[in-house]
Formats: C-alpha cells, sequence, structure tokens
C-alpha cells in the first residue's frame, strides 16, 4: 500500500488516537479528525494527567523517603515534570501526526 504519510509510524498514532476507549475521561479533548490538535489542547491534557498522577507519585516518595530517612522531595517538582513529560510527548508524536493528518483531510475535501 503506497500512503503519502511522512513517517511509517504516523498511522499508529492516529490510529491509536481514533479510539474513544484510549482517551478514557479526556474524551472531550479530542478534536474532529479535520481538525487541528492545538498546543493547548495538549498542553490541558498534559495538566489534567500529569498533575494527578505527580501528585500521587510524590506522596508516594515522601512516604518513602521518610521511612529510609532521605530528604522530601519538594510537592511541586514531580506533578510539574510529568505534565511537561506528558505535553513534550503529546506534541512530539501525537499532535504532529494527527495534524498532518487533518492537513490532509482538509486538502481532500477542498479537492472534492
Amino acid at each position: 500500500m503506497i500512503t503519502n504519510e511522512i513517517f511509517p509510524n504516523e498511522r499508529v498514532f492516529t490510529d491509536f488516537c481514533d479510539l474513544d476507549r484510549n482517551w478514557g475521561p479526556l474524551l472531550f479533548l479530542r478534536p474532529a479528525r479535520e481538525q487541528r490538535m492545538s498546543v493547548l489542547r495538549t498542553a490541558l491534557g498534559a495538566l489534567l494527567l500529569g498533575l494527578p498522577y505527580g501528585l500521587f507519585a510524590t506522596i508516594l516518595l515522601t512516604l518513602f523517603a521518610r521511612m529510609f530517612s532521605h530528604p522530601v522531595p519538594s510537592l511541586a517538582a514531580f506533578p510539574l515534570l510529568l505534565t511537561l513529560g506528558y505535553w513534550l510527548v503529546a506534541q512530539i508524536t501525537l499532535a504532529r501526526a494527527w495534524n498532518r493528518r487533518a492537513q490532509r483531510l482538509v486538502r481532500l475535501a477542498a479537492w472534492r
């Protein structure tokens, strides 16, 4: 099959994003297939994932630190780091593939 996708894995990312179950409670953030995935949308998704998971990890790290008499980590460091990590991954992989496909779909619709 010949495709005009720049990266072979691009279809893997867009197929993953097309499934409702992969979005879970963040399904409201998924744009229409021909709509671009904005930086704000990926940032909001990263924030909604990074903060709770980061706080949970910080709580666990604090408990282990106290158990083993190590310094307690900062409350904000891990949630911010995790949020930034989620956002970077979303921007570099998912949003890039999604936006390329959206652009192709818009061009195809205009051509028809």
